[in-house]
């Protein structure tokens, strides 16, 4: 039996075990000639909304304001351009993807697709993988551990279970790894 891949799917979320997933799908890119390369970048940001500078009932002493009528002023991460609006800073997040992406293509002489999906990560990997006939999905192992891996679950493992194709999950290496020996 002769494995093929020809259509590898490497997920990227700005994270090293990302980073990780997509040297990997170059890797295999590269032993499965003729093989295509798409890098997935999943559109699920969380904003976070905080409280900057002085709070409304602190500038207008002697008003009454109600507290539940004032509303918090979203601040901006020290990476970003000013930006106006929440889409603003998502287009940011997806611009910075893939440059990464782009960049890592490039160094590596590599042809690739990038593309954004939009929902639950391992969903959208999976329904994308479905569609486009995928033969291999590359995921970075769970940055998360503890009670928030047993609470949340991880993509990781969201990808093995609902997956159409085989799942390789790119491991970080450790100083114990067998394969950092000489």
């Amino acid at each position: 039996m002769e494995v093929e891949f020809n259509h590898i799917i490497a997920a990227y979320d700005g994270t090293p075990s990302g980073k990780r997933a997509i040297e990997y799908g170059i890797k295999l890119h590269k032993t499965y000639l003729g093989s295509h390369l798409t890098i997935v970048h999943v559109f699920n940001e969380k904003v976070e909304q905080r409280t900057v500078g002085k709070s409304m009932s602190e500038i207008n002493e002697g008003y009454y304001i109600d507290p539940s009528q004032n509303q918090p002023v979203l601040a901006m991460e020290p990476g970003f351009a000013q930006a106006d609006d929440t889409h603003t800073v998502v287009k940011n997040s997806v611009t910075m993807a893939e440059s990464t992406v782009r960049r890592l293509l490039s160094e590596h002489q590599i042809q690739g697709r990038f593309e954004v999906l939009e929902g639950n990560t391992g969903d959208s990997i999976c329904s994308y993988a479905q569609r486009t006939d995928a033969s291999l999905i590359i995921v970075g192992e769970s940055e998360k551990s503890g009670l928030k891996k047993f609470f949340l679950g991880s993509t990781s493992s969201a990808v093995i279970k609902d997956s159409p194709c085989p799942v390789l999950i790119a491991k970080m290496n450790r100083p114990h790894d067998i394969s950092n020996k000489e």
